[in-house]
């Protein structure tokens, strides 16, 4: 259970911090607008101002049909700012200021409210797992195209117990893309195996730039044991991601076969 959960956060981050943060009716830097002989192409980096600050509020559908049978809704708003910049790299502080999760796990039910201070037996011991998150920063050093150098959480030795929070960011192309143009990166999932990701540029509009993304998680071993496709908008003069949608297929380690269904937008 502490890994799978460990896994959605990770995926679940991944999804809604692709492109941050200049708020609305700052001057864009994120993303520059450049044209060639092939048509309008889009750079995309990560270059928001020190002081900015984002909430998103992600809700998520869990559904294991096979094994041991599982339910799980759950819904959370997250804070992030960005903190400083080092060099090439920009600080960003991330913290869960709320989650709710609804469960239903071969019969037994069981809620968990982080804004209640009464909680039952199974509802603590999930909340231990979101614990960390709750009441602590947890602090990333990412260059301009998405590549975490440093994660560190208060309270937590090592990198290993922080799950799969070291790929939260979604890889950025190396150079300007257009409609069409697709980019690959694969990133390890603490656990799990490493995530194989491909990003297409969908279309660009007046106001947005539309992404679709697919790809597989593998084990150790090379066996596929996962799949994932979505889509995000961002918005073109921010670059701030708008809204998105994330499905995944996951068989864990117990052979059971896990769909989720995660929604993200930024408040």
């Amino acid at each position: 259970m502490k890994k799978l959960l460990m896994a959605i956060l990770g995926l679940s981050l991944l999804t809604t911090q692709s492109c941050k943060n200049a708020p609305e009716g700052s001057p864009a830097e994120e993303m520059s607008i450049a044209s060639d002989e092939s048509g309008e192409k889009v750079l995309i980096r990560l270059k928001p101002k020190v002081g900015d600050k984002q909430q998103t509020l992600m809700t998520m559908e869990v559904d294991a049909k096979e094994g041991k049978a599982m339910k799980m809704n759950m819904s959370g708003k997250m804070d992030l700012e960005v903190a400083s910049k080092e060099g090439d790299l920009f600080v960003y502080n991330m913290k869960y200021q709320s989650v709710k999760v609804n469960m239903d796990a071969g019969g037994m039910q069981f809620s968990y409210d982080s804004d209640k201070k009464d909680q039952d037996v199974m509802g603590s011991m999930v909340g231990k797992q979101f614990e960390p998150m709750l009441k602590n920063w947890i602090t990333l050093k990412m260059t301009d195209r998405g590549v975490v150098k440093e994660i560190s959480l208060k309270g937590v030795n090592s990198t290993k117990d922080l799950g799969d929070f070291g790929a939260i960011s979604l890889p950025l192309p190396e150079g300007p893309v257009g409609v069409g143009d697709s980019w690959v990166s694969e990133r390890p999932m603490e656990g799990m195996g490493v995530l194989k990701m491909k990003m297409t540029l969908k279309q660009i509009t007046v106001d947005d730039v539309e992404i679709l993304t697919d790809g597989t998680l593998v084990d150790e071993k090379g066996a596929n044991i996962g799949t994932f496709e979505g889509s995000y908008k961002l918005d073109r003069n921010s670059g701030l991601t708008k809204d998105g949608t994330m499905n995944m297929k996951i068989n864990t380690e117990d052979n059971d076969k896990v769909d989720m269904k995660i929604n993200f937008k930024t408040l």
